[in-house]
């Protein structure tokens, strides 16, 4: 009868402790803003990047973000099919400026990058101009968000002392 009882006693709480993880398992598990307003945050930073190159190199359609599997939209397309070449760049561009904002735009369950690496944006057939804005603009972010942006480059970077800093090779080397 004693084992019995004990038996009676361990049962009730190893389905006490199964309850107990059960009510775990039902809380979310972030606090944070809901997924359609994160996806709906980072798109509008996006937007707010690429609208001042609307027509050229951009589209005339705006970035969304399916939240469910967060796949990117420009227009009604995946952004891999409704681009070319040009305004791909701007859109990874634009994505990267997205991520320095992440922090600031979202809530503290989101880590933000803190650096920002660019290989080279003039070689990407963009024009000249264009991304001596995007270099401006990234590093205007930058300077709010308090985060780094590194891009290496052959051809001298927009005039800002402020944000902008040059470390010179000591001696070139050829590309390959």
């Amino acid at each position: 009868m004693q084992r019995r009882d004990q038996a009676r006693e361990t049962l009730k709480a190893a389905e006490q402790a199964v309850d107990a993880l059960d009510n775990e398992a039902s809380a979310p598990l972030v606090a944070g803003a809901k997924p359609t307003d994160r996806c709906s945050a980072f798109a509008d930073r996006m937007n707010g990047f690429l609208a001042e190159f609307r027509g050229d190199p951009w589209v005339d359609h705006d970035v969304s973000i399916r939240d469910s599997d967060l796949t990117f939209y420009v227009g009604t397309r995946p952004w891999d099919q409704a681009l070319d070449a040009e305004a791909k760049v701007l859109f990874l561009l634009a994505y990267s400026y997205a991520t320095l904002f992440l922090e600031h735009d979202l809530d503290d369950e989101c880590a933000f990058p803190g650096l920002l690496l660019l290989d080279n944006p003039y070689q990407q057939g963009i024009d000249e101009n264009a991304v001596r804005r995007v270099l401006r603009t990234l590093a205007q972010a930058a300077s709010e968000t308090g985060t780094q942006v590194m891009s290496t480059q052959a051809l001298t970077p927009p005039a800002d002392p402020k944000t902008i800093r040059v470390l010179s090779m000591p001696r070139p080397y050829a590309a390959p």
